[in-house]
């Protein structure tokens, strides 16, 4: 029987839909139905359908994810490619898309997911003369087996196999891309279709389309894989953890403990009225409201229902809780500042992780594409790949620097205490200058420019 998935492949595909469910947002969850919001016993589907509705989620994994992506890609990466891969610059991928959409989506990825493939690849058809080669990418979830075995005294990744979409195939059939070392590297693929015979017996069948593919690059065969799976912690391709998987599943807790709540916000909130006595259709009350006037038999009493006790602030005080949960688990923009019982240096701390798990992703995402570029480089001309390189920024905080201290470094530097470097060293810093700039160009750049003000000129501290 064909191979098809890992055996890990199902356990980690249901980490991998519920994280996406919870990044896409509210309306996916609630259209989930009871998979994530189960529904109370004793409560009718009218009733849970209010009770799904009524609630409200925080989409705490969501904006954790945009910020942790854009702190990164806030500034720009320092790329440097040969003329031959110029072009990937602005078209990298096998849909065309530049070399920063293409960090970017790598980074959403690895941070929420922990799983990304990306394999690099010739255009076969429609291809110019000197054209460049392009990166194909490959969600978690389309890397369906895998593996690695010791070659020539080092592991390699010797089997990858990859579903491709493809809109044209009919309904149940799958393209699955297969590639190999057999020694050399060796590109099939598949359509492959499922056929169930019973509640856990299914059949798998699939029919191998068009011939085996052996790339060559100047006539000669390739010994590894051009793929890298990328995780937050390394570029093997066995299994991680998912990032966010802890956060979503505390995120989930959360929006149950607020469809609770918001339930019983409904059935509590609304006062209602109650009459005792001897009462018959005649001196019934009918409506209810400033309006309405109740003429009630002698003897009879009326009062109005309405909830106390402590249920409700207990409900609130568990959705406080798990909102600081939360916080720590790596939503920072939750919280501006520390938890309510956290010192200063567990809020350090708590920030250090966060940032440790940013600047791993940030890492492995930079190694895995420099490596598919300079490899590129390599197909495209012997010996050149050492020129391509790609630096991305590890300046996740924003550091706008004070007035007073950009007036003092001046101040620091017209009396000879610093250096003219050490200023625009800081100044680069503090972010008042390109961060992509070389200091020698910004030199460059002040001797060309006749309206820079001299330093003599500048505005004392106290007038800044």
């Amino acid at each position: 029987m064909t191979k098809i998935n890992h055996r890990t492949y199902q356990e980690q595909r249901q980490a991998y839909d519920k994280i996406r469910d919870v990044i896409a947002g509210e309306d996916r969850l609630k259209n989930a139905g009871s998979q994530y919001l189960p529904q109370p016993e004793g409560m009718t589907s009218t009733q849970y359908n209010r009770y799904v509705q009524g609630s409200s989620f925080y989409a705490v994994a969501e904006r954790t994810l945009r910020g942790m992506v854009g702190s990164v890609t806030r500034n720009a990466p320092i790329l440097e490619l040969t003329d031959r891969i110029a072009s990937m610059r602005d078209a990298a991928t096998f849909e065309g898309h530049s070399l920063d959409v293409l960090l970017e989506d790598t980074l959403r990825e690895v941070l929420s997911i922990g799983r990304y493939a990306m394999v690099l690849d010739y255009p076969t058809e429609g291809a110019a003369p000197g054209s460049a080669p392009f990166i194909s990418t490959f969600n978690a979830e389309s890397i369906l087996d895998w593996k690695e075995e010791l070659v020539g005294g080092r592991q390699k990744l010797t089997r990858l196999r990859l579903h491709e979409d493809n809109d044209d195939l009919d309904d149940g059939v799958e393209q699955h891309l297969l590639l190999t070392l057999e020694p050399a590297y060796t590109v099939r693929r598949f359509h492959v279709s499922r056929k169930r015979n019973g509640p856990e017996i299914a059949t798998t069948t699939e029919v191998q389309i068009g011939e085996d593919i052996v790339p060559t690059i100047d006539g000669a065969p390739l010994f590894d894989i051009p793929a890298v799976v990328v995780s937050p912690y390394n570029l093997k391709a066995d299994v991680e953890k998912p990032p966010f998987l802890d956060l979503v599943n505390v995120n989930l807790a959360h929006w149950r403990v607020s469809a609770d709540y918001y339930w019983s916000l409904y059935l509590t909130s609304q006062p209602t009225p109650w009459v005792a006595g001897s009462l018959n259709e005649k001196n019934m009350p009918r409506q209810i409201g400033s309006g309405a006037f109740w003429v009630l038999p002698q003897g009879a009493t009326a009062g109005m229902l309405e909830f106390t006790g402590a249920g409700i602030a207990a409900q609130k005080t568990a959705l406080d809780d798990l909102t600081a949960q939360m916080a720590t688990l790596g939503a920072r923009m939750v919280y501006d500042g520390k938890g309510r019982n956290e010192t200063t240096d567990t809020a350090k701390l708590r920030t250090r992780s966060e940032l440790s798990l940013l600047h791993s992703s940030v890492n492995m995402v930079e190694a895995a594409i420099l490596k598919l570029l300079r490899l590129a480089a390599e197909w495209t001309q012997t010996g050149t790949q050492d020129q391509v390189s790609l630096k991305l920024h590890r300046d996740f905080i924003t550091a706008q620097m004070d007035p007073a201290v950009l007036t003092a470094l001046i101040k620091a530097w017209q009396a000879g205490a610093i250096s003219h470097d050490t200023l625009l060293m800081n100044l680069k810093k503090g972010e008042l200058m390109d961060v992509n700039r070389a200091l020698d160009d910004e030199r460059d750049l002040i001797e060309e420019d006749e309206n820079v003000l001299p330093f003599s000129t500048l505005p004392e501290a106290g007038n800044v």
